[in-house]
């Protein structure tokens, strides 16, 4: 008699998902060239939201420009489109904006320590310093 696991899942049901997974993996791949993918001018904008069944969702938190960004859509689409297609292989049918909460703010990173000052500084105390006898 065999036991069955409750949390094993058949392949056959694991297939239904497999556009989900390949969404993910667009999304990862659109994530990693942002700024390329959408341009100088929008990448202060927006972000991305997600991929779903082959809509690219963008994420605008500034209401300003939300409203003009919808319009100009349709004209910036094929552009877009393009750029995806030819960088990553991507076809993508349309592109959705929505509204979304703005990015955490990075922490600023801790100063690199300047090693030639710190050898230059070891330097200057031992020039100064008495020779030994």
């Amino acid at each position: 008699m065999r036991r069955r696991n409750n949390n094993l899942v058949p392949l056959k049901e694991l297939a239904s998902d497999a556009r989900s997974l390949t969404d993910i993996r667009a999304e990862n791949r659109i994530a990693r060239v942002w700024p390329l993918v959408v341009g100088p001018a929008l990448v202060r904008h927006t972000r991305l939201i997600r991929v779903r069944q082959n809509t690219l969702v963008l994420g605008c938190w500034k209401t300003e420009v939300m409203a003009s960004l919808r319009q100009s859509a349709e004209a910036t689409w094929p552009q877009v489109q393009a750029r995806l297609e030819r960088m990553l292989g991507l076809k993508l049918r349309k592109m959705e904006i929505v509204p979304c909460d703005p990015p955490e703010p990075t922490p600023p990173k801790p100063p690199v320590p300047d090693y030639l000052e710190s050898v230059l500084r070891k330097y200057r105390a031992l020039r100064w310093t008495p020779a030994r006898k």
